[in-house]
């Protein structure tokens, strides 16, 4: 069995998960292990494999709901794949940036986004890899 370190993830052998009365078990016991789970072993290496770009008027005046709606998705999604996570939000000129972990986890926030406040969305694929760019804009 494995804990991660860094999330308290836990490993029971064949898949990761959040749960926390079988962490709380195992870290009684001495049949256990440190180890990085696949989502912060891809944040530990710098490895992104999306990159989301939230540009617009609209962003400016609706930041908070912006902000809540990433952290929902990113959530959910965290729950599905342990190894989709947020690695860096960066702010500028009028921009959101976000850099993924996961490709999925870009695709999924584009869509959401577009679904919950409109706008125009265009997600691009990287070929011969598993990466995507996903621009999204209101005005």
């Amino acid at each position: 069995m494995k804990i991660c370190p860094s999330c308290y993830a836990v490993n029971n052998g064949q898949k990761w998960d959040f749960d926390e009365k079988a962490r709380e078990k195992l870290m009684k016991g001495n049949g256990w292990e440190k180890h990085l789970c696949p989502g912060c072993e891809r944040v530990a290496r710098g490895q992104v494999d999306g990159v989301v770009h939230l540009r617009g008027d609209f962003l400016d005046t609706h930041k908070e709901e912006a902000k809540n709606l990433i952290r929902s998705v990113a959530k959910k999604k965290l729950h599905k794949n342990i190894a989709a996570r947020i690695y860096h939000i960066e702010e500028k000129n009028g921009e959101m940036v976000i850099e993924t972990t996961d490709r999925v986890l870009a695709e999924r926030l584009g869509k959401e986004f577009e679904k919950a406040f409109s706008g125009h969305l265009d997600i691009k694929w990287q070929h011969d890899s598993d990466f995507a760019r996903v621009y999204w804009t209101r005005d």
